[in-house]
């Protein structure tokens, strides 16, 4: 069967979305066991689930699983290092021309992107976000090696696999930054 007429199987998870929320890390270090088939489209159908301004849904995802892909892009930033060991990435990319306004374009494309560190989470798979800063180097870099069109930018990549890691939940409760009504208003 073709990837284009594959529909997205029926996904489930024993971990409910509070705790998932709760207890995911960001993970940079995989096994070499690759991601099958069934998780990454549960994974691509929690981020084509995401919100989106006035439902425009300008999101795009290229599946990245070639070695060589995958080297090129993290010999191209400091901070996308994983991606020379991770089984799969995934690009999280933005229709300048079905969204045009900028603050609900990578709003969006960061729900889906979120939805879906959820999902791997879920999973009991590893995944870490990887920001893409406009114009950066690395912004370039992405557009040539995935031959983007001009009106589609690269707003973030997922590194993902199963994890060669485990890191501690830590304790994110800070009332301080919690207010009411007004900046004044304390919890």
């Amino acid at each position: 069967m073709e990837r284009d007429s594959m529909q997205a199987p029926l996904c489930t998870s024993n971990i409910d979305v509070i705790t998932a929320i709760r207890d995911r890390r960001s993970i940079r270090r995989y096994t070499a066991e690759p991601v099958d088939e069934t998780a990454l489209h549960c994974i691509l159908q929690a981020g084509l689930a995401a919100p989106t301004a006035m439902n425009r849904r300008p999101f795009h995802f290229v599946v990245l699983r070639e070695r060589d892909t995958l080297a090129q892009l993290a010999a191209g930033k400091k901070y996308a290092w994983m991606l020379s060991d991770a089984p799969c990435a995934i690009a999280i990319l933005g229709d300048k021309a079905i969204e045009n306004r900028p603050e609900h374009l990578y709003a969006d494309c960061f729900a889906a992107t979120q939805n879906m560190l959820l999902a791997i989470h879920a999973l009991k798979l590893g995944g870490v976000w990887i920001g893409v800063s406009v114009d950066s180097e690395w912004y370039e870099l992405l557009q040539e090696v995935l031959k983007l069109p001009e009106n589609i930018i690269p707003t973030a990549v997922i590194s993902l696999g199963h994890p060669a890691e485990a890191r501690p939940v830590p304790d994110t409760w800070e009332p301080e930054k919690i207010h009411y009504e007004t900046w004044q208003g304390k919890w």
